[in-house]
């Protein structure tokens, strides 16, 4: 697994303390990574440009430094521009921009020439503009440059990080409510991957993302810090695959799922189960549905729990009614008398009243593997009624001391914060897995996070949760820990959708039968 910073300057300093780097030569290792990437690119692309230029837009910190240094190392190979928009502010930069006008790289701080440059250009282009030093707004050169860098049929590569995005992950709010940053086919990061990187906002911004060394191998880098959080990658992922060759169906657990008012989450819910290993599955008809539906024929049927019952699942189509929260009370109190209690809790549980005191109680539960599936929406009713939540650094949050009121934490907030959401959740509550969705997912567990970064738009459609939360039970079922069973199911959710050729024709029965042969 790859780690990551909320802070990459930490390991950073540390870096240079520990093995005496000066910023010169990390600046010059940061050039090198992008020097490759652009080459790379005009490589692959043969002929189809006849443009083979570069324009680099260069900041006034050591990103614009990286910036200076790549347009030196092209110098003559390539045709390079570079846009500033100011005088260096550090020593190396300045060095670097010096030697870049020696070797007669072309130069300019006009907005009108750079937008000039840049209307139909086709050649690449690299954001050396902010980096990760970008907060609060753009100015409005920098919001001329960027729109004018992402409207053009341009390949483009960021330096460290989009500019536009701040170290939360947030893009740039650019009027009217657009968020604006560069668009960059590709994000070279410098020594570390960060947790900006891995937003739901950032996801639109930052294309593929490829992590560059400074001079130092990435694992010497790492041990320099504790990292924030891991990526999960494929060998991380453990497949349910049987090899024991004689085998019945009650080696491979039995999962419950609470039908509530919404029977269908249910039936997506447990066929997703039944797909993924599930030895037996049930839909436990609570009597909330009150009307007749499609049930499918490979899942059995009862109006009680059974009574060797390994997992269950509980909110997937419950509801919101006082009727579907005693339901949900009901079955909590069963999952607590289980000899090894297993539970994924899902969508509606999360508007649950008294959700705070049955997290409490899962928590103290020795040996409990409880694995909750929020999307933001969902956690932040989730985080609001468990009062766990401390404000981070935000505007509607900057006056707050203590604990904050119900009302002082808004969605938006915790979706711009969401991942310091997640794990202050998961320090809270140590024993309980928190998958919190999105675009890229978070899987916190006590001090321990995970980052599945292969999330797809074809997941933002109704059931794609509830196949989610069936995969977490069928794995809890055979045996997994709920760390593991989140890991294996939020990653192997994600691959699945990402199989499909056209997004949209990604529905969740579809899901389930692919997941079913991976």
């Amino acid at each position: 697994m790859k780690s990551v910073y909320i802070d990459s300057s930490v390991p950073e300093k540390r870096a240079k303390e520990i093995f005496k780097f000066p910023e010169f030569i990390m600046m010059e290792n940061a050039a090198a990574a992008l020097e490759c990437e652009v080459r790379s690119h005009f490589e692959s692309v043969s002929n189809k440009y006849e443009n083979k230029s570069v324009f680099i837009i260069c900041g006034t910190g050591n990103n614009g430094g990286d910036g200076y240094a790549l347009a030196r190392r092209l110098s003559g190979a390539l045709p390079v521009k570079i846009f500033s928009v100011g005088e260096p502010k550090t020593e190396e930069a300045a060095g670097q921009k010096a030697m870049a006008v020696s070797c007669g790289v072309e130069v300019t701080d006009s907005v009108e020439v750079a937008l000039s440059e840049l209307k139909d250009f086709r050649g690449v282009i690299v954001d050396c503009l902010y980096g990760t030093g970008f907060h609060g707004s753009l100015n409005e050169t920098a919001e001329k440059i960027l729109k004018a860098a992402n409207e053009c049929n341009a390949y483009r590569i960021a330096c460290d990080i989009p500019s536009g995005i701040d170290r939360n992950g947030a893009a740039a709010c650019a009027g009217q409510g657009k968020k604006l940053a560069f668009c960059a086919d590709v994000t070279v990061t410098m020594g570390a991957l960060k947790t900006a990187l891995f937003t739901d906002e950032a996801k639109d911004f930052c294309g593929k993302i490829s992590a560059a060394d400074l001079g130092i191998s990435s694992e010497k880098f790492s041990s320099c810090a504790e990292p924030d959080a891991f990526l999960l990658e494929n060998d991380e992922i453990k497949l349910p695959v049987r090899t024991k060759k004689s085998a019945h169906k009650g080696d491979f657990g039995h999962a419950a799922v609470i039908m509530g008012e919404k029977a269908g989450a249910a039936v997506i819910a447990g066929t997703a189960a039944l797909s993924f290993g599930a030895g037996l599955v049930t839909e436990v008809d609570s009597g909330l549905c009150g009307t007749s539906f499609m049930m499918n024929p490979e899942l059995m049927i009862s109006d009680s729990m059974p009574e060797r019952t390994s997992a269950v699942l509980l909110g997937s189509g419950l509801g919101r009614s006082a009727k579907s929260f005693a339901v949900a009370r009901k079955v909590i109190e069963k999952v607590c008398e289980m000899k090894n209690p297993s539970v994924v809790l899902d969508a509606d549980f999360f508007y649950y009243e008294n959700i705070a005191e049955v997290l409490e109680r899962l928590n103290s539960i020795p040996g409990a593997c409880v694995i909750l599936t929020p999307h933001p929406k969902e956690l932040h009713e989730l985080l609001r009624r468990s009062s766990v939540i401390e404000p981070v650094d935000s505007k509607s949050a900057k006056h707050i001391t203590g604990r904050p009121r119900d009302s002082e934490i808004t969605l938006s907030d915790v979706c711009t914060h969401r991942f310091e959401y997640a794990r202050q959740f998961a320090v809270k509550f140590p024993n309980l897995v928190l998958v919190s969705k999105g675009a890229d997912s978070y899987i916190c567990a006590g001090k321990n996070c995970f980052i599945c970064d292969r999330g797809t738009n074809a997941l933002a459609k109704a059931g794609s949760g509830d196949v989610l939360a069936g995969l977490c039970a069928a794995l809890l079922a055979q045996g997994y820990s709920a760390v593991e069973a989140a890991k294996t199911a939020v990653f192997a959710h994600a691959e699945a959708a990402r199989s499909f050729e056209r997004s949209y024709e990604c529905t969740p029965l579809k899901l389930a039968e692919y997941l079913g042969r991976m």
